[in-house]
Protein backbone atom coordinates (compact mmCIF):
# COMPACT_ATOMS: atom_id res chain seq x y z
CA UNK A 1 0.00 0.00 0.00
CA UNK A 2 1.07 3.38 -0.91
CA UNK A 3 1.95 5.60 1.86
CA UNK A 4 -0.46 8.28 0.32
CA UNK A 5 -3.20 5.24 0.55
CA UNK A 6 -1.77 4.00 3.83
CA UNK A 7 -3.09 7.66 5.11
CA UNK A 8 -5.76 8.07 3.74
CA UNK A 9 -7.01 4.68 4.84
CA UNK A 10 -5.73 5.48 8.67
CA UNK A 11 -7.95 9.03 8.40
CA UNK A 12 -10.96 7.23 7.47
CA UNK A 13 -10.99 4.17 9.88
CA UNK A 14 -9.84 7.15 12.82
CA UNK A 15 -12.92 8.94 11.40
CA UNK A 16 -15.07 6.17 11.64
CA UNK A 17 -13.87 5.19 15.17
CA UNK A 18 -14.99 8.83 16.82
CA UNK A 19 -18.47 8.58 15.12
CA UNK A 20 -18.65 4.95 16.29
CA UNK A 21 -17.62 6.39 20.20
CA UNK A 22 -19.34 10.03 19.93
CA UNK A 23 -22.54 7.68 19.28
CA UNK A 24 -21.76 5.08 22.09
CA UNK A 25 -21.22 7.73 24.52
CA UNK A 26 -24.37 9.56 23.13
CA UNK A 27 -26.30 6.52 23.78
CA UNK A 28 -24.75 5.21 27.27
CA UNK A 29 -25.58 8.41 29.27
CA UNK A 30 -29.24 8.34 28.09
CA UNK A 31 -29.48 4.76 28.53
CA UNK A 32 -27.77 5.75 32.42
CA UNK A 33 -30.29 8.71 32.42
CA UNK A 34 -33.40 6.82 31.53
CA UNK A 35 -32.43 4.26 34.29
CA UNK A 36 -32.16 6.28 36.83
CA UNK A 37 -35.97 7.74 35.37
CA UNK A 38 -36.83 4.24 35.74
CA UNK A 39 -35.54 3.71 39.25
CA UNK A 40 -36.19 7.43 40.94
CA UNK A 41 -38.46 9.19 38.90
CA UNK A 42 -41.60 7.85 40.56
CA UNK A 43 -40.56 8.62 44.49
CA UNK A 44 -42.77 10.09 46.49
CA UNK A 45 -40.41 10.37 49.85
CA UNK A 46 -36.43 9.35 50.03
CA UNK A 47 -34.43 8.14 53.44
CA UNK A 48 -30.78 9.37 53.02
CA UNK A 49 -27.74 9.63 55.04
CA UNK A 50 -25.31 11.47 53.66
CA UNK A 51 -21.99 13.53 54.16
CA UNK A 52 -20.69 17.33 52.80
CA UNK A 53 -17.88 17.40 51.02
CA UNK A 54 -18.04 21.29 49.54
CA UNK A 55 -18.11 23.26 50.62
CA UNK A 56 -18.19 22.44 54.47
CA UNK A 57 -16.70 18.53 54.26
CA UNK A 58 -17.04 16.37 57.39
CA UNK A 59 -20.98 16.97 58.01
CA UNK A 60 -22.65 13.56 58.79
CA UNK A 61 -26.42 13.87 58.60
CA UNK A 62 -30.02 12.19 57.97
CA UNK A 63 -32.62 13.82 55.65
CA UNK A 64 -36.56 12.14 55.60
CA UNK A 65 -38.66 13.90 53.20
CA UNK A 66 -41.51 13.99 50.88
CA UNK A 67 -42.14 15.12 47.39
CA UNK A 68 -44.72 17.19 48.91
CA UNK A 69 -41.72 19.34 50.37
CA UNK A 70 -42.09 18.38 54.02
CA UNK A 71 -38.57 17.43 55.43
CA UNK A 72 -36.46 16.71 58.02
CA UNK A 73 -32.67 16.71 58.44
CA UNK A 74 -30.63 15.77 61.52
CA UNK A 75 -26.63 16.60 61.76
CA UNK A 76 -24.44 16.27 64.44
CA UNK A 77 -25.32 19.36 66.10
CA UNK A 78 -29.07 20.38 64.94
CA UNK A 79 -31.85 19.25 63.10
CA UNK A 80 -34.09 21.38 60.66
CA UNK A 81 -37.54 20.44 60.15
CA UNK A 82 -40.33 22.16 57.96
CA UNK A 83 -43.67 21.14 57.49
CA UNK A 84 -44.09 22.20 54.41
CA UNK A 85 -44.73 25.80 55.33
CA UNK A 86 -42.74 26.82 58.35
CA UNK A 87 -39.09 25.58 58.77
CA UNK A 88 -37.23 24.99 62.58
CA UNK A 89 -33.57 25.07 63.06
CA UNK A 90 -32.97 23.54 66.45
CA UNK A 91 -29.77 23.43 68.59
CA UNK A 92 -30.02 21.18 71.22
CA UNK A 93 -26.91 22.48 73.32
CA UNK A 94 -28.03 25.33 73.17
CA UNK A 95 -31.73 25.31 73.62
CA UNK A 96 -32.78 27.47 71.29
CA UNK A 97 -34.75 27.31 67.85
CA UNK A 98 -34.91 29.58 65.33
CA UNK A 99 -38.35 29.72 63.33
CA UNK A 100 -38.19 31.09 59.57
CA UNK A 101 -40.81 30.44 56.44
CA UNK A 102 -39.87 28.15 54.09
CA UNK A 103 -39.38 30.74 51.24
CA UNK A 104 -36.06 31.74 53.26
CA UNK A 105 -34.93 28.05 51.61
CA UNK A 106 -32.25 27.41 49.43
CA UNK A 107 -33.29 25.57 46.19
CA UNK A 108 -30.02 23.70 46.48
CA UNK A 109 -31.24 21.75 49.10
CA UNK A 110 -30.24 18.00 48.51
CA UNK A 111 -33.96 16.67 48.40
CA UNK A 112 -35.29 19.32 46.47
CA UNK A 113 -32.18 18.35 44.20
CA UNK A 114 -33.00 14.62 43.97
CA UNK A 115 -36.61 14.87 43.18
CA UNK A 116 -36.66 17.37 40.48
CA UNK A 117 -33.09 16.63 38.75
CA UNK A 118 -34.93 14.07 36.77
CA UNK A 119 -37.48 16.51 35.32
CA UNK A 120 -35.70 19.71 35.18
CA UNK A 121 -32.22 18.88 33.41
CA UNK A 122 -31.07 16.67 30.72
CA UNK A 123 -27.64 14.54 29.92
CA UNK A 124 -24.95 16.32 28.94
CA UNK A 125 -21.74 14.22 28.99
CA UNK A 126 -20.63 11.06 31.07
CA UNK A 127 -16.99 10.65 32.25
CA UNK A 128 -15.59 8.06 34.44
CA UNK A 129 -13.83 8.99 37.76
CA UNK A 130 -12.27 6.96 40.22
CA UNK A 131 -13.20 7.68 44.10
CA UNK A 132 -10.68 6.18 46.52
CA UNK A 133 -10.44 2.30 44.77
CA UNK A 134 -14.26 2.28 42.82
CA UNK A 135 -14.66 3.19 39.38
CA UNK A 136 -17.24 5.87 39.06
CA UNK A 137 -19.65 7.11 36.34
CA UNK A 138 -20.20 11.04 36.74
CA UNK A 139 -23.60 11.72 34.21
CA UNK A 140 -23.41 15.66 34.22
CA UNK A 141 -26.90 17.31 33.59
CA UNK A 142 -27.98 20.68 32.54
CA UNK A 143 -31.18 22.62 32.76
CA UNK A 144 -33.23 22.29 30.06
CA UNK A 145 -33.68 25.02 27.19
CA UNK A 146 -30.68 26.23 28.40
CA UNK A 147 -32.57 28.01 31.40
CA UNK A 148 -31.01 27.57 34.80
CA UNK A 149 -33.47 25.37 36.73
CA UNK A 150 -33.55 26.17 41.03
CA UNK A 151 -30.18 28.04 40.01
CA UNK A 152 -28.07 25.48 39.07
CA UNK A 153 -26.50 25.67 36.47
CA UNK A 154 -24.60 22.35 35.83
CA UNK A 155 -25.73 18.81 38.41
CA UNK A 156 -23.57 15.44 38.11
CA UNK A 157 -24.55 12.29 39.33
CA UNK A 158 -22.38 9.92 40.25
CA UNK A 159 -23.14 6.08 39.76
CA UNK A 160 -20.81 3.12 40.54
CA UNK A 161 -19.99 2.05 36.85
CA UNK A 162 -22.21 -0.39 36.07
CA UNK A 163 -25.21 0.44 38.75
CA UNK A 164 -27.39 3.21 39.26
CA UNK A 165 -27.43 3.87 43.00
CA UNK A 166 -26.44 7.16 43.42
CA UNK A 167 -23.05 7.94 45.24
CA UNK A 168 -22.47 11.32 44.92
CA UNK A 169 -24.47 14.63 44.08
CA UNK A 170 -22.23 17.86 42.83
CA UNK A 171 -24.33 21.01 41.66
CA UNK A 172 -23.20 24.15 40.57
CA UNK A 173 -25.07 27.17 41.78
CA UNK A 174 -23.64 30.26 40.39
CA UNK A 175 -19.74 30.17 41.57
CA UNK A 176 -20.18 27.72 44.35
CA UNK A 177 -20.27 23.96 44.16
CA UNK A 178 -22.11 21.94 46.70
CA UNK A 179 -20.91 18.21 46.78
CA UNK A 180 -22.57 15.68 48.92
CA UNK A 181 -21.53 11.89 49.67
CA UNK A 182 -24.71 9.59 49.65
CA UNK A 183 -23.96 6.57 52.12
CA UNK A 184 -27.36 5.36 51.68
CA UNK A 185 -30.86 6.46 49.75
CA UNK A 186 -34.56 4.73 50.11
CA UNK A 187 -37.18 5.77 47.79
CA UNK A 188 -40.62 5.78 49.12
CA UNK A 189 -40.14 4.85 52.90
CA UNK A 190 -43.38 5.68 55.34
CA UNK A 191 -42.96 8.64 57.74
CA UNK A 192 -45.01 9.55 60.86
CA UNK A 193 -46.66 12.55 60.22
CA UNK A 194 -44.62 14.35 63.51
CA UNK A 195 -41.44 14.38 61.98
CA UNK A 196 -42.11 16.98 60.03
CA UNK A 197 -43.55 19.73 63.18
CA UNK A 198 -41.80 20.66 66.19
CA UNK A 199 -42.87 22.14 69.36
CA UNK A 200 -40.28 23.70 72.14
CA UNK A 201 -40.37 23.03 75.16
CA UNK A 202 -40.93 25.89 78.01
CA UNK A 203 -37.29 25.98 78.04
CA UNK A 204 -36.30 26.70 74.65
CA UNK A 205 -35.45 30.04 73.41
CA UNK A 206 -37.38 31.05 70.47
CA UNK A 207 -36.22 33.11 67.73
CA UNK A 208 -39.12 33.98 65.28
CA UNK A 209 -38.12 35.42 61.78
CA UNK A 210 -41.53 34.96 59.78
Amino acid sequence: MHRRSYLSFFMMTLFLFLQWFSVNAQDTKDQLFAQLRKKYGSMQSLEVSFSGVEPISGIHGTLKALRSGKYHISVSDRSIICDGTTIWNYVPARKSVTINTLKSRPASSLDIVLFTFLYNYQPKSLQEFSIGSSLYQGLELIPKNGKTAMGIKSLTVFVKKGGTDIKRIKAMEGQQESVWDITSLKTNASFAESIFSFTPTKDTEIVDLR
